[in-house]
Formats: structure tokens, sequence, C-alpha cells
């Protein structure tokens, strides 16, 4: 069979993934694999007939697409995304109608499967047949029985070829674009109580986006800065080259930093609007935050509030809120909130949002973290402390400098208490006390917890 192999990676034949698929290369000799560097060539596909007239002629003459990318910030890079992009901008979308469709990432296990079921949204939309992914760490080629999954994975995708395996659709299609979004009502001013605030957008002129970015401001006011991501002048997207692990410098001479420095750094509140494109924002804004991985894995947003302007139907796009909601938490930041321009109450939800974000800020409100950012921080420690702090420099200082490697606790009192507690429990008449008045013994400390707070002391004398 031919398969094209669509290379989201930067890096070309030095792409950790395309290793992966020199693996498979190696296990099926009897089967064709052309590789379509998406990643590494977006350029030349973007401004070059000929690159792109061949790249297509590849995908139809293909038996089966393979979807070969790194995950990068959640996502799928920016130049990949920019390709899927011009599939639909050129009307192309034929050319990958009814070819089976798997996808084979490699990356850390950080939020992946956002990359995948993106992969699979776009597959959908594209009439393709999606089989499945297959999730690769970094250095999983090295272990063997990784090597039999990885074989398995590509023999049911071919299997699913040869037998014209039927494949139901997952993802519901996007509904019409509405209405482009036009306020009803002035918008009102909010006092801002001197915290900065900061809009960055990727607006078109007279765009529905930003009638949303222009009516937000007026609510901040004198207050607000407001500012296009193009002017960051960035000259290209993140290289996976991870040359800014050492000190947190980005590779790249352009305006990013200056950028970065002058409008997200100094924001208390910062606003972030975006219009769909195909399933997630703009490739565009996917570059902006794929370049701020040079921050490492240091929250770049701790304390801040953070919340989204999105012209396009998010509703329908669970994985694009995940990632949006993802952004925020993982980055130490709270999430105000998100305004869409989905609903006919644009202009009541611009000036709550407005007004909330400031409350919150003023009161220093981040919410507690839910799993994905619990998760993805031990995620982060474990792979720095297990190996990346060779590299990743900088990462280690901050980690080290903030006692997140937490493990073991280094609470000694409650590693005793667990010891003890441990040691009775194979006592068969103490572990019978213990499950008869379990309820009980949960709530103890909590209940002297409310009893001796200071915090409620503080308030009650505060009435």
């Amino acid at each position: 069979m031919r398969i094209s192999v669509i290379s989201g990676s930067p890096k070309g034949e030095k792409s950790v993934t395309l290793q992966y698929v020199r693996f498979l290369e190696e296990a099926f000799p009897d089967h064709t694999f052309t590789v379509i560097h998406a990643g590494r060539d977006i350029r030349a596909i973007e401004h070059q007939e000929e690159a792109w007239n061949g790249l297509l002629a590849a995908v139809k003459d293909c038996d089966g697409v393979l979807w070969a990318t790194p995950v990068y910030v959640m996502l799928v890079p920016a130049q990949l995304k920019r390709f899927i992009e011009l599939v639909g901008e050129r009307d192309v979308e034929g050319a990958f109608s009814g070819k089976y469709a798997a996808c084979l990432t490699t990356s850390i296990r950080f939020f992946d499967h956002t990359a995948h079921a993106y992969l699979h949204g776009i597959c959908d939309d594209l009439g393709m047949r999606y089989v499945g992914f297959c999730s690769a760490h970094l250095e999983d080629l090295r272990n063997e029985a990784f090597q039999e999954q990885l074989i398995l994975f590509f023999t049911d995708f071919l299997e699913a070829i040869a037998e014209r395996r039927p494949i139901q659709r997952v993802f519901p299609p996007l509904p019409a674009p509405s209405s482009p979004y036009a306020p009803v009502t002035p918008p009102a001013a909010v006092d801002t109580r001197g915290r900065r605030v900061v809009i960055l957008h990727d607006t078109e002129p007279g765009s529905g986006l930003a009638a949303m970015v222009g009516g937000l401001a007026a609510c901040y006011g004198d207050s607000v800065r407001v500012a296009h991501i193009r002017d960051a002048a960035m000259k290209g997207g993140c290289l996976g080259c991870c040359r800014c692990a050492f000190e947190n410098t980005c590779v790249y001479d352009d305006g990013f930093l200056a950028f970065w420095e002058e409008y997200v750094a100094p924001a208390d509140i910062l606003v972030m609007a975006g219009t769909v494109r195909d399933r997630f924002l703009s490739a565009a804004w996917k570059q902006f935050f794929d370049r701020s991985f040079s921050n490492g894995h240091v929250p770049a947003f701790a304390g801040k509030q953070i919340a989204y302007l999105v012209e396009g139907p998010l509703g329908h796009l669970a994985t694009l809120r995940e990632v949006l909601d993802g952004l925020a938490a993982m980055e130490g930041a709270n999430l105000a909130g998100i305004v869409t321009s989905e609903s006919g109450e644009t202009d009541a939800a611009l000036h709550t949002l407005a007004e909330r974000s400031v409350r919150l800020a003023d009161r220093g409100y981040i919410a507690p973290p839910t799993f994905p950012a619990v998760a993805g921080h031990k995620i982060f420690r474990d792979e720095i402390w297990g190996g990346m702090r060779a590299i990743f420099k900088a990462d280690d200082r901050y980690y080290r400098q903030h006692g997140l490697y937490d493990f073991p606790t280094r609470d000694y009192r409650q590693r005793i208490v667990t010891r003890a507690t441990s040691l009775a429990m194979s006592i068969p008449a103490v572990r019978r006390d213990v499950v008869k008045n379990m309820p009980d013994y949960m709530i103890q400390p909590l209940e002297k917890a409310i009893e001796s707070s200071r915090v409620l002391a503080k308030r009650k004398a505060e009435r």
C-alpha cells in the first residue's frame, strides 16, 4: 500500500516523530511511505505552486494518510495547523475525502489527547476515515515492548484500509458561520482600580471579532492597551530545537520577546481574542502559543486574570475550550471568562467580563487547580527530574527554588504518622474499628480546621 505521511515537525528528517515512521518503514517493507514535510516546508507549501501540487498529488494517489507530528502546547505545531488551514482555504478537501487516516504523535504525553482530538475532528471534516492514534513518549522507541505495540497499531491501520472497514464519524460538522457580532448597546465603562489590562488579538478590519475587541476595550476605558499579535513580528514558528532550555532564551532574533515583555509580562488582566479557523484559533495564534515555550515550564501567566474572546462556534468545540482552559490553569492564572459571538447577549457578556476580571484581580483570586493542571504539573515535575533537567537548566532552577520537587514528601511528621498508622492497620481490632468509624475519622481533622480557623475568626470580627 501507499502511505502518505504528513509530518508536522519543523525539524524535517531530524524529527523525533519521523524516527517512529522510519521504524514502521523497516517493519513493513512491502508498503511505500511518502513523507510530506508540512511542518518543515510550510513556507514553500504556502507560496510555491509546485510544492503544493506535489503534495496534493501524493495524497490523492495514496491508500492511507498517517499524520505524524510532535505535540506543541497541547496541539499540533503551528506549521501543521497552517497546512490544515490551507486545505480549507484552497478548497482541496476532495484530495483527502475517503482516505483512511491515523495519527502518530510524540510528546511527554502532556495534553496529547487534545492534539489527537483535534486531528480526529479535522479528519472527520475532510471526509476521511479515522482509524485511531498512537501516542509515543519521546523515548518509547528504545523499548521493545513499545515497538511491538507500534507494529500492532500500524497493522490495524493497514487492515482497516485493506478491508475497507466502515468508520463512523465522531465529531459532528460545525454549524454554518453566524452573522458577525455588531454592538447593540453602547458599552458601559468599568472602574479598573489601577489594574493593567491588555487585549491581544488577530482581528481583520471590520470583522465581528474587531467589534468585540472594541466593545471590551471601551468597557475598560483608558486603562486598556490593545495590540495585534502581528506586531510581535515573529519570523516563524517554534523550531522544536530546545535551545531555549538552558536560559529560557529563544533562538529567534525577532520582536517576540520585546512584545511579550511590553504587553504580556506586566498585565494584571490579559485578554486574548481570536477567530475559529477549522477547529482551533488561527495558525498565527498557535504560533504565538508555541513561541511562548521559550519560557520553559515556568508559569508565564502566574497570578494573572486570563480571558478570551472567541468569534465562532466555541460551543461545538470542546477540545478548543479544554485547551483554552488548560493554558490558563497550567500557567498559574485564573480564567476570568470566555465571551463568544454565539449568543445574542454579547454586549452584556463583554461588560460582565470586564467587571468580573477587575473584581477578581483586585481580590487576587486564583481558582484551585483541577485534574489537568495537577496532573500536568506532576508530569513536568517527573520529566524534568527524571532526565530533562540535564538540558532544561532554567526549569530545573525554578523547580528547585519553588520546592516543586516534592517527592517523597518532606513533611516528616506526616511520614511518621502515615507509617505508624500503616503498622496499626495490621492489627485486626484496630482495622475493624477504623473501617466501622471511617466517615468520622475522615472529617475529624476538617472539623478541627473549622474550629481553629483564623480566617473565619477574622471574618467574624469584621462583621
